[in-house]
């Protein structure tokens, strides 16, 4: 009899965020899987990291989990994530008149002035 040894991984140190939107939804691993055509291990493997999250599963997992594919990446990899009330502005900005965005650029300038980060983090190492 052969004992497996079973990894497990802080939320934090996912590899991806499909788990973490899968449970938001109210999904199953079986439901997700029978949604894009996969088994269920496949979205076991995705989960945790042992198989590789490519662009066409990115692609493929975003329409029923109801997010953009970028939203699967995990934070680090994605550190323009939107939050709900960001994406809800940009929406409204998109939605505007051309006039309408322009007065909104002003006021976000005014109101919350543009500081770029320091030259030495925006140049890569020529190392």
């Amino acid at each position: 009899m052969s004992a497996e040894i079973l990894h497990f991984f802080r939320v934090i140190d996912a590899p991806n965020r499909l788990r973490e939107l899968r449970q938001a939804i109210g999904w199953s691993q079986q439901r997700l899987a029978d949604a894009i055509g996969v088994s269920k291990v496949t979205i076991s493997d995705l989960e945790r990291g042992s198989m590789q999250m490519t662009v066409d599963y990115m692609r493929r997992l975003a329409i029923p989990l109801g997010c953009t594919p970028a939203e699967l990446l995990a934070p680090t990899d994605n550190p323009y994530l939107l939050s709900e009330d960001e994406r809800a502005i940009i929406d409204r900005l998109r939605a505007g008149e051309a006039h309408q965005r322009e007065q909104l650029r002003q006021l976000a300038d005014v109101v919350i002035p543009f500081k770029p980060q320091e030259q030495d983090q925006l140049t890569w190492s020529k190392g």
